[in-house]
């Protein structure tokens, strides 16, 4: 299973409905914002996993949210309600992981995704805040389960390999695979 289903399997249209009321957005325009988001966040995670201290940094962001439970929470009561807790600050622990995990990335991403989905501004980043641990979680887990088989290129690789697939999947046409690819291009 690819890192994007796993996080994919645990936003449903339960959790779909979450974010759209939290966002004051209806959830066919969430969702579309959240197909446009995923493989953004993790093409950006790719290209600061390659810059020094990248990788690191992202896998400290692993290890500091990326604890089983958040993951497990997502279905279960309060949900991503939970989560939530009504605060769309960019500056929030979301935001902060934000700027950690996708560096000089941060404002491609969030133009990127504002511009496929028509959400203004405000929203996308308080999307990426909420997405950011989500991702971090399913990168722990698929981490996990990876386990002593690895992946070529560590923590690196592993986004890379995710990133290139999700642009394969997008299309080089469409306007997430073309950005994707502008990212994914500056990859050494």
């Amino acid at each position: 299973m690819s890192l994007l289903d796993i996080v994919q399997q645990h936003l449903g249209p339960e959790q779909i409905q979450q974010i759209s009321q939290h966002l004051g957005t209806d959830p066919a325009t969430t969702s579309n914002a959240i197909q446009a988001a995923l493989p953004m966040i993790v093409g950006g995670m790719a290209h600061t996993a390659q810059q020094p201290g990248g990788s690191s940094a992202i896998q400290n962001a692993v290890e500091a949210h990326g604890g089983g439970g958040i993951l497990d929470s997502l279905g279960g009561l309060g949900g991503l309600a939970g989560m939530l807790g009504g605060n769309t600050n960019s500056s929030s622990t979301g935001g902060g992981l934000l700027g950690s995990i996708l560096g000089q990335h941060t404002a491609t991403v969030q133009n990127s995704v504002q511009t496929a989905s028509g959400l203004e501004s405000s929203k996308v980043t308080a999307l990426l805040a909420m997405l950011a641990p989500i991702v971090m979680a399913a990168l722990a887990q698929h981490q996990a389960a990876q386990g002593s088989t690895g992946t070529s290129g560590g923590l690196g690789g592993l986004l890379q390999q995710a990133a290139a697939a999700a642009q394969q999947n997008s299309g080089s046409s469409s306007p997430i695979g073309g950005m994707l690819g502008q990212i994914l291009g500056k990859l050494q």
